[in-house]
């Protein structure tokens, strides 16, 4: 398995709540002893209604945040905040926002050299951001700019490029196409398909859409309140589904044509 969690459980205080002496601190349960194996070579898709839990799963999935009990495996070994092991080096990551993976003070291009410098990678690392600009359809010219000369969909594809800098064996993407338009969505969708594939890479993507999940993933999970309820092969699920949770999912959304 490449991931393998476990009765994986995480709360959190609610904002603003002022505990009195007399009673304890309210909290929000974000994961309910959620079970979860991702087979090695299966790329996963993870939806869900809002408030369902994907985004504290990823958190928790990729070591940046703790459990508050159960256990969370990359490859069998154990991963923690404070170990997280082989991941670092095997996982790429692509958020929801860009800002937050691409510093506003650097050019994009020394945004994508970082994990090249930081993981010790061999080779020309001048020609591998080349390279990678010129993959997701920049010129290699722009590695000079900063973030902000970039549109939206711009910049996620600069964050892609960095997220598969070292050639991570693993592309886990946050809701990668909730932020830009319906036509940079096609164009983004279509080159994760072509650059996961071309490059060997297994995807775990987040998202609440139905019919990116579908385009790019062979397997899916549903989450709802807190928990998983239905996994399996997308188009057995999303034809046959069990869970009441899948079923009004799909019962939400329009059939999505991808060409």
């Amino acid at each position: 398995m490449t991931f393998s969690l476990a009765g994986v459980t995480r709360r959190y205080s609610v904002p603003g709540d002022r505990p009195r002496p007399w009673r304890r601190g309210v909290t929000r349960t974000a994961l309910d002893g959620l079970d979860l194996e991702v087979p090695t070579g299966r790329d996963l898709a993870i939806v869900g209604a809002s408030g369902s839990g994907k985004s504290t799963l990823l958190r928790v999935l990729l070591a940046l945040e703790a459990p508050d009990a159960g256990t969370v495996r990359f490859r069998g070994d154990l991963v923690t905040p404070r170990a997280p092991g082989a991941l670092r080096h095997a996982v790429g990551v692509v958020a929801q926002d860009p800002a937050s993976s691409l510093d506003p003070r650097l050019p994009v291009g020394a945004s994508i050299r970082e994990p090249l410098e930081c993981l010790r990678v061999d080779g020309d690392h001048g020609a591998r951001v080349a390279q990678l600009l010129d993959a997701v359809g920049l010129d290699p010219a722009v590695a000079a700019r900063r973030p902000a000369a970039f549109s939206g969909g711009e910049r996620q594809r600069i964050a892609l490029a960095r997220a598969l800098a070292a050639g991570p064996e693993v592309l886990v993407a946050d809701e990668p196409f909730s932020a830009v338009d319906p036509t940079t969505r096609a164009r983004l969708v279509a080159l994760v398909d072509d650059l996961t594939r071309a490059g060997g890479t297994q995807l775990l993507l987040v998202s609440h859409d139905l019919g990116i999940a579908q385009r790019l993933c062979a397997d899916v999970a549903v989450l709802d309140a807190s928990r998983v309820v239905e996994t399996g092969p997308v188009a057995t699920v999303f034809a046959r589904p069990s869970a009441d949770a899948t079923r009004a999912l799909l019962g939400a959304v329009l059939p999505v044509e991808w060409g």
